[in-house]
């Protein structure tokens, strides 16, 4: 699975579609059935798909029942053209195609040619609720797909359509499905979560869907990516500044510091807007984690349009952000633009900009120690098995320092803060009895 939380939750529900016939496996080698599921937002997706098909041409050789399907956004982009470039590809579904798999698979099993199935729905796909595998402390739901934005540079318009609400009881009851198998974390999706339900009759809104799953008995934590800053609301503000069980950290995508860029990128809004939006939040809240995406080098990007992103860089001072240097994507409007700056400038900025926020994010992370932070365990560390780690209201990894039989998963702990790595925490519980028993 390549790309983002929602190419993640898409295999999540391809897995629970495909339950009764098939379970996973740790390798190519011992699998029947291989999927790749495709992400086209970052540069050459399309190569790094045929070099990985390339791979599967040998393992085809030796086991000639092998299945291998290609989904996700290269997939939807680029349909038939996949299979008429790789013999290797047996079925290829898009975004909005994953309960058709099974039928795919069947038919291509009965000897039909390679399958592929593309078409857009207007309606939210039906899929099965839930999910395979071990019980989960943090679940992904998705509530929207599809976006209507159309920022220039973007393809997700392109590749998952328009924006298109799920049902608000549908999302409850994945919900407390999650919650009902160990979850006590619920990670909301969308490629604009905060227009949730603007596209309903009567319109709903995404601060009531956050009100109505808080209600829900055995939900301890709520994350949500991504709210667009256009669509921020002050009810939207006091919700997430005042619920307790809304975590503190938000992701809020910035792009560009330069409102002249912002305009290029069609954001629809202006730094001033972006920067009220933090400042608001920080001093309700002041420990609220921020982090964003940055694009550097958009085309037509100046010295100076830089010089303001980085200015909101040190003036924020995000947790984290994760940027790049622009990418065209076949298809949208900022790839018809004229780009006179040098690529290698470009990656001149990046380097810049990356480095300034290493600096700003071990700051951050060293003025947690010594700190009292409440921390949902999720598993064993992935320095040491033998402990536990778990994640703050921050979104910080953290992990114990000491072993613990009475901690166990889903559990929500009292820790005191006594280090900090490059992008991790470390410390103990105050004591052995959990904050809140989350089992």
């Amino acid at each position: 699975t390549f790309g983002c939380q929602m190419n993640e939750y898409d295999s999540q529900k391809l897995a629970k579609v495909l339950e009764p016939g098939y379970t996973s496996v740790d390798t190519p080698e011992a699998a029947d059935l291989i999927v790749i599921n495709t992400c086209s937002v970052r540069e050459k997706p399309e190569a790094k798909l045929f070099s990985m098909l390339g791979e599967m041409k040998q393992l085809k050789a030796h086991k000639p029942h092998l299945m291998v399907g290609v989904g996700g956004c290269v997939a939807q982009q680029e349909g038939r053209n996949i299979v008429d470039r790789s013999s290797v590809v047996d079925f290829v579904f898009g975004t909005h195609n994953i309960s058709l798999v099974p039928a795919l698979i069947e038919s291509r099993e009965k000897g039909a040619a390679p399958q592929v199935a593309v078409d857009y729905r207007d309606e939210w796909e039906e899929l099965p609720l839930g999910f395979t595998g071990n019980e989960r402390v943090s679940v992904f739901v998705s509530i929207s797909r599809g976006c209507n934005k159309n920022c220039t540079y973007c393809i997700v318009p392109t590749t998952r359509g328009k924006e298109v609400s799920r049902a608000t009881e549908e999302i409850k009851k994945e919900v407390r499905i999650a919650v009902h198998r160990g979850a006590r974390e619920i990670v909301l999706l969308g490629q604009t979560v905060n227009s949730y339900g603007l596209d309903f009759t009567p319109r709903s809104s995404f601060v009531k869907l956050l009100q109505e799953i808080s209600a829900i008995e055995g939900v301890e934590r709520i994350r949500f990516t991504s709210p667009h800053p256009q669509e921020v609301r002050q009810d939207f503000i006091d919700l997430v500044c005042e619920n307790p069980k809304i975590c503190h950290h938000i992701h809020m995508p910035l792009q560009s510091g330069s409102d002249r860029i912002l305009k290029a990128m069609n954001r629809n809004y202006r730094r001033e807007k972006y920067l009220r939006i933090i400042e608001q939040m920080r001093a309700r809240v002041p420990d609220m984690a921020v982090t964003t995406d940055i694009i550097v080098g958009f085309p037509g990007e100046t010295e100076e349009d830089f010089n303001q992103t980085m200015e909101i860089l040190n003036t924020v001072r995000f947790d984290n952000s994760y940027s790049f240097v622009f990418s065209p994507r076949p298809g949208t409007k900022a790839a018809e633009m004229e780009d006179p700056v040098p690529f290698e400038r470009k990656l001149e900025q990046l380097k810049i900009l990356q480095a300034r926020q290493e600096v700003i994010s071990a700051e951050r992370l060293q003025s947690w120690q010594g700190r009292v932070v409440e921390v949902l365990l999720d598993g064993p560390s992935h320095i040491d098995k033998r402990k536990l780690q778990g994640r703050t209201s921050q979104n910080i990894t953290l992990n114990l320092q000491t072993a613990d039989e009475t901690l166990v998963p889903g559990m929500l702990v009292p820790v005191l803060v006594s280090g900090a790595g490059r992008f991790t925490l470390k410390g103990d519980p105050l004591n052995a009895q959990p904050a809140r028993a989350a089992f």
